[in-house]
């Protein structure tokens, strides 16, 4: 790419510097181009650093640790987008802020998308067509029906029915009192732990210590945990390191905190380190529960004074800054 492309693709974006606090920041919102639909798990690379994010379902991105003084290419790419290419100039005390970043689809996609698109209107064609005939057809039934039922409907006064039978045995919910002991932790009403395997699992393992590399109750990694624990409450295989399960095509990432489910899969980066410049390697793995609470085997004991299986929260500040992003698990 040259200057000049580099200069019309800096005018479009509409470049902005602000002076700001010691923290550097760099933040935007990734669209498609045409429509401005947010374009979500878009990569967005300050090539030549460590420096890598993703958009979040909004389509939102943000850098938050320092980027180095000077001028750097930015690149924002995705399947199905063309990549794009833009040019930032880091400054002291200076914030970047830009308004929207624009991907264009590729020849391929776009074809893609007309083709669907054609198929998805001969199909709703298609069901309008057999909705109007079955209308017709049973308006027409009902008009006979009105003459003559062919079949004998008797009807009852309800209040004068004999009261409902109680219900059987079977069907009777019962409360575990793992699901009482972990509906207090996580400050939660018992009825929504309704994975009884999960929270017995969990009570049976925890403080099982930590031991790199193990998978038993003599001691366990953080990976093999949440391996065991997927097959055991989830009845589901997942791989058997942190790093295989982050790369997996069954791992379906994100970003926001705010959209986590129960069994969600979190991933962090840094652990071993006090330091904020963390380069984004998947280091570690836990499982989310409830309440900003997840469970997970950790060497770590700087937030909860223990090591081993135990349950954290990720607003405290040592997972905070090393949380990196999170999976949901798709076609097990």
């Amino acid at each position: 790419m040259n200057r000049l492309q580099f200069s019309c693709l800096i005018a479009f974006l509409g470049f902005i510097s602000l002076a700001t606090s010691q923290n550097f920041n760099f933040e935007s919102l990734v669209v498609e181009k045409d429509s401005h639909v947010p374009v979500d798990n878009a990569t967005v690379t300050i090539e030549n650093t460590d420096l890598i994010v993703k958009t979040n379902a909004d389509g939102n991105f943000k850098f938050t640790r320092s980027i180095p003084i000077g001028d750097h290419v930015v690149t924002v790419t995705k399947e199905g987008f063309e990549t794009i290419y833009f040019l930032i100039k880091s400054e002291e005390n200076k914030q970047i802020l830009i308004d929207k970043v624009e991907l264009e689809t590729t020849k391929e996609e776009a074809k893609r998308r007309n083709r669907q698109a054609k198929i998805d209107y001969k199909i709703a064609k298609e069901l309008e067509r057999e909705k109007k005939a079955k209308e017709k057809l049973l308006a027409k039934q009902e008009r006979k029906l009105q003459k003559k039922n062919s079949v004998e409907v008797v009807y009852y006064d309800t209040t004068k029915l004999a009261p409902a039978a109680k219900p059987a045995e079977e069907d009777v919910v019962t409360i575990s009192e793992a699901q009482i002991k972990y509906a207090k932790l996580l400050d939660v009403e018992v009825e929504k732990l309704t994975n009884k395997e999960l929270y017995e699992f969990i009570d049976e393992w925890e403080g099982t210590p930590y031991l790199l590399g193990g998978e038993t109750k003599d001691g366990i990694d953080c990976s093999s945990f949440t391996q065991l624990l997927n097959v055991k409450a989830f009845d589901r295989y997942i791989e058997r390191t942190a790093e295989k399960q982050y790369e997996s095509k069954n791992t379906d990432k994100f970003t926001g905190k705010e959209y986590l489910k129960e069994g969600d899969l979190i991933f962090f980066v840094g652990l071993g380190t006090d330091s904020d410049d963390i380069a984004p390697t998947i280091s570690h793995v836990g499982v989310y529960l409830h309440n900003n609470k997840f469970v997970h085997a950790t060497s770590s004991s700087r937030t909860e004074g223990k090591s081993g299986v135990k349950i954290s929260d990720l607003t405290d500040k040592y997972w905070k800054i090393r949380y990196y992003e999170s999976g949901r698990r798709i076609n097990n």
